[in-house]
């Protein structure tokens, strides 16, 4: 499966919080169709999701009170994909 990375931003609160974040994340499970990771925050655990099927901003999805709120990627979702672009995760 092709992930879509998404444009990551390179500066502000989001980009600072991922950064520090990407060396948090492993993958929790893959399928066809969509892959589960895992993010340490902190003192909390968030669920990132990517969905191969789905289209534009509801390909990936995570369940922090960010991202429910506004709707948009937050940083544990740009961490992933910052990982990603490392070469810290294989997919």
């Amino acid at each position: 499966m092709e992930i879509k990375l998404l444009d990551i931003p390179n500066s502000g609160e989001l980009y600072i919080k991922a950064l520090r974040l990407k060396s948090n994340v492993r993958i929790d499970y893959k399928t066809d169709k969509h892959v589960s990771f895992i993010v340490e925050d902190d003192e909390k655990t968030h669920n990132v999701m990517y969905f191969s099927e789905k289209n534009g901003d509801k390909q990936w999805q995570c369940d922090c009170k960010w991202y429910t709120l506004q709707n948009k990627p937050c940083s544990h979702i740009y961490a992933v994909c910052m990982a990603i672009k490392d070469g810290k995760l294989k997919i």
